[in-house]
């Protein structure tokens, strides 16, 4: 399904359509509206309004946003150069540059900086950086890129110009703690690196592609430090010049795939293999109860804010940081399903359907926290599904709406009554409940193994 250049309103009253016909929250009910999975409650018909005139808009550029901001500006900016499949001549759905920029995957860490409480990290894609995550894939999208990159801001400023000058869109490693219109707050500047698509200027303001279902206007300034935010991809532009001669599709999938099961068995960093993967996996749901290391959750999230801020992490892993709805593996499954086709291994079929599984599973834990009956935590939750609707907008006012957000969820925090037996009650099913995602995973990743030999 295409999403056609639409208002923000005319998506977000779909979104709520669906919403109420469903029970979803709106992260959900917003996945299926872009990409309505194949065994999945069908998304609602209403058609999307016609594509208005856009100023400054690049000839060809007629879809914006996607499920993640990355990828979708990937699959729009795709769209635009005219990169079909070769294997049914239809556009490159996300799900299918999602899997080939390695999908999903698993990794638990938990920082601790002096003064500041335990910062916990559980991140379901195959690469935690959005940067070198789309590197990955495009590198077996089998196209013609040109990349570049400089230290130097005025060089930046002539290369971007030069793309939209040759009408190509520009694919940007940008730093989203930058974006004003993210409402993140400053001290995590150079921390949130994404990948957008600049589909157009209008006199000084750039035209991108980053999420929203509209254009997002931004000034050229502004956009600038977002580029130079980002230290290790700062000023990185990508163009697509067009399709690879000889390109293989089913090649690529194939080892797209086994690069998706290697990465639950080993680390993409060196000192980091016990976070990483089933490792990572195994080491969290041990962590989750024991009751004597100076690591586990009984100590580093006892209770009250403690506990708020290590549940309210894990639901944003699973729902909204760098990931599709229900940890990605619903999206990846509709991979699946596409690569069985593409490369006519039926088994792919068994493990999207083992993925669908496991992200019910991952969707149930999630749950779990936005429904454990403690109201800080709930609103916590309920705040990070606000800044996901937020986010849907390319109205300069919700800037501060965000930002809002963001504060409240830090200082509901302190509101927090939780208990210490309360807590550990709720981690002991978490750990449960992720014995089974293991169980699930494991049989899906046998099944990726055997179909990618």
């Amino acid at each position: 399904m295409e999403l056609t250049v639409t208002t923000q309103r005319d998506f977000k009253y779909r979104v709520r359509e669906r919403m109420a016909k469903t029970g979803e929250r709106y992260a959900a009910a917003r996945a299926q509206i872009l990409h309505p999975a194949p065994f999945s409650v069908a998304a609602t018909n209403t058609p999307p309004a016609p594509a208005p005139a856009i100023k400054g808009l690049l000839a060809g550029y007629t879809t914006f946003g996607g499920i993640n901001g990355d990828t979708g500006a990937v699959c729009n900016a795709l769209r635009q150069a005219g990169i079909r499949s070769t294997h049914d001549g239809k556009p490159l759905s996300e799900a299918l540059i999602n899997g080939l920029c390695g999908g999903v995957g698993f990794l638990y860490a938990v920082f601790e900086y002096g003064g500041m409480p335990p910062m916990l990290s559980v991140m379901m894609r195959h690469d935690t950086m959005s940067d070198s995550f789309i590197q990955g894939g495009l590198k077996r999208l089998g196209v013609e890129m040109s990349v570049s990159g400089t230290s130097s801001p005025s060089a930046a400023r002539k290369a971007l110009d030069a793309a939209l000058a040759a009408g190509k869109p520009a694919l940007c490693v940008t730093d989203l703690a930058g974006a004003a219109y993210c409402g993140m707050p400053a001290m995590m500047s150079g921390m949130a690196p994404t990948v957008v698509s600049v589909a157009g200027h209008d006199g000084d303001d750039v035209l991108l592609d980053d999420r929203a279902p509209e254009p997002r206007r931004v000034s050229m300034a502004q956009f600038a430090r977002q580029r130079a935010s980002y230290k290790k991809g700062k000023h990185r532009l990508i163009t697509i010049d067009g399709p690879k001669k000889g390109y293989d599709l089913g090649n690529a999938v194939r080892e797209a795939i086994r690069a998706t099961a290697r990465r639950y068995f080993e680390s993409p960093y060196k000192g980091f293999a016990s976070n990483f993967g089933f490792a990572g996996m195994g080491k969290w749901r041990k962590l989750l109860t024991d009751a004597k290391d100076k690591k586990a959750w009984p100590a580093l999230f006892t209770q009250g804010a403690a506990a708020y801020l290590g549940l309210r992490r894990v639901y944003d892993g699973i729902e909204h940081e760098y990931t599709a709805p229900a940890g990605g593996r619903a999206l990846y499954a509709d991979f699946l399903t596409e690569a069985a086709a593409i490369t006519k291994q039926s088994g792919l079929l068994n493990a999207a359907e083992s993925y669908r599984r496991a992200g019910e599973q991952w969707r149930a834990i999630s749950q779990l926290v936005a429904s454990c009956g403690d109201k800080e935590v709930e609103r916590g939750c309920a705040l990070s599904d606000r800044r996901s609707e937020l986010l849907d907008s390319v109205d300069g006012a919700v800037s501060k709406q965000l930002e809002e957000a963001w504060q409240e969820r830090m200082a509901v925090a302190k509101s927090c009554t939780l208990s210490r037996e309360a807590a550990a009650a709720l981690y002991g099913q978490i750990a449960g409940m992720l014995g089974n995602v293991m169980q699930m995973e494991r049989t899906a990743v046998a099944e990726l193994e055997r179909a990618s030999a």
